[in-house]
């Protein structure tokens, strides 16, 4: 029975709790994660409907990048070479090879990076794929985050209101990277990523996931702990 008698008065809410099933759970809102699991051969691109002959999509416009990163029908290098060769140099892609070339990929620094960028980006929510990957490296670190904490919202961030005196050097080329993922400028280049001496493994590896993640977007997200 589903028409309620006291509908658009004060007792329909008594009414619709009485006419509950015992233990009955609503149906929530989240996100839905289906029980069947592709293979790779589930996940050859002839099966997909936007699938043209001779004209494959760019990886960015997959429509099923989480299904064919999830079935292992791609790997993290291939959305690596799609994103930095062939612009990138010898000494940027040598330096590319040796930090996503390991067993297992960890694109959070710490737990408290990814609950910081996890809580804010659901309260942004409306933020922008470029913006949500400066979050990803503003959230990296406690002296970069308590300066921009409230500086920025669901439309972007205030970067020239931000303070750096005092800013670890270290630090720096995380911020710098941030701001030019967000606003499109040239704070740093792919000359700067190649040079370990001004910008370190540990920022390198981030600023490199910054930048697979504006680009492609949470499905790269999918290769953690691969």
């Amino acid at each position: 029975m589903t028409r309620y008698f006291m509908r658009d008065t004060p007792l329909c809410q008594m009414e619709q709790q009485m006419m509950t099933p015992p233990y009955f759970k609503p149906r929530g809102h989240g996100r839905y994660y289906p029980s069947f699991q592709y293979s790779r051969d589930d996940m050859e691109c002839p099966y997909c409907m936007n699938f043209r002959r001779n004209h494959p999509c760019p990886l960015e416009q997959c429509i099923c990048l989480d299904e064919r990163i999830v079935a292992g029908a791609i790997d993290l290098n291939e959305f690596v070479r799609d994103c930095f060769f062939p612009e990138a140099g010898v000494q940027l892609q040598a330096r590319l090879e040796r930090s996503f070339n390991g067993c297992s990929i960890g694109f959070f620094l710490r737990d408290s990076h990814r609950e910081r960028w996890q809580h804010w980006r659901a309260r942004c929510y409306r933020m922008s794929g470029r913006n949500l990957a400066a979050l990803f490296l503003l959230t990296a670190y406690e002296d970069i985050w308590r300066r921009m904490i409230w500086k920025f919202d669901a439309r972007g961030f205030d970067f020239q209101s931000v303070q750096l005196s005092g800013i670890q050097p270290e630090l720096y080329s995380v911020y710098q990277a941030a701001k030019a993922i967000s606003t499109g400028s040239r704070n740093i280049t792919l000359a700067d990523l190649a040079s370990p001496e001004l910008v370190t493994d540990e920022a390198f590896h981030l600023i490199v996931c910054a930048l697979l993640l504006a680009k492609y977007g949470d499905a790269i997200l999918n290769f953690e702990g691969k």
